[in-house]
């Protein structure tokens, strides 16, 4: 499936439809995979792994608008909380098989400006990934994760193969495409991201300053 559609409008939801054509609303369209969201609460009392949290899977397109419908924006979400979004059962975390090998595409975010700018970044990297817009590097991308911060917040999209080189290129290529044409509110002018900058899971575990090296950078006003 290359595309999730929008999710309908108010007023669509509530045209009456004939109860002949009932059947039409219990029908389900599968996705290609099955997704996963995760939440890490805001209780620092508590070990990391206490505090992620599976909320829900799904694998159609009208569950998968049912959730986002029913979960808060992460605008709204307190400091110190993340979402993950991740494919087949994959878990968040850096130790797991499918993702130890691999590194993230990283979109720092000031909300200070306008604050629901990390909204619209977020639905729309979701909405490629799980409507399978990546084409071929599909099955390099393991999931999304939203870090909610003071000093500033972050998007990050996980592939699989830190080494795989062209692929990640082209991963960043499609996100920078979806961002830099995504439809933004009428108050909030130029870029979505400054820059993105992929980087090793690996050097972001090892690291012993605040700058971590990254394997490849992409500007949202060049190449």
């Amino acid at each position: 499936m290359a595309t999730i559609p929008e999710e309908p409008s108010k007023s669509e939801s509530e045209i009456d439809v004939p109860s002949h054509n009932s059947d039409l609303l219990n029908e389900r369209h599968p996705l290609k995979r099955t997704w996963t969201l995760w939440y890490l609460n805001d209780k620092k009392n508590l070990d990391w792994l206490q505090r992620l949290h599976d909320v829900c899977s799904v694998d159609t397109i009208e569950d998968f608008w049912m959730l986002i419908r029913n979960v808060r924006p992460p605008s709204r979400l307190n400091n110190t909380c993340d979402y993950n979004v991740f494919r087949d059962h994959i878990r968040p975390v850096w130790e797991v098989p499918e993702n130890k090998s691999g590194g993230r595409w990283l979109i720092n975010i000031d909300r200070s400006k306008h604050p629901e700018l990390i909204d619209v970044i977020w639905m729309e990297i979701l909405i490629a990934m799980i409507g399978e817009q990546f084409g071929e590097d599909s099955e390099q991308i393991c999931g999304i994760v939203c870090n909610i911060r003071s000093k500033g917040s972050k998007i990050s999209v996980w592939t699989r193969d830190a080494s795989d080189e062209e692929a990640n290129k082209r991963i960043g290529q499609t996100i920078k495409e979806k961002l830099v044409n995504a439809e933004l509110p009428e108050h909030i002018s130029g870029p979505v991201f400054d820059t993105m900058r992929y980087e090793d899971h690996d050097d972001v575990q090892q690291k012993n300053s605040s700058q971590i090296k990254s394997k490849l950078i992409i500007s949202s006003t060049g190449n």
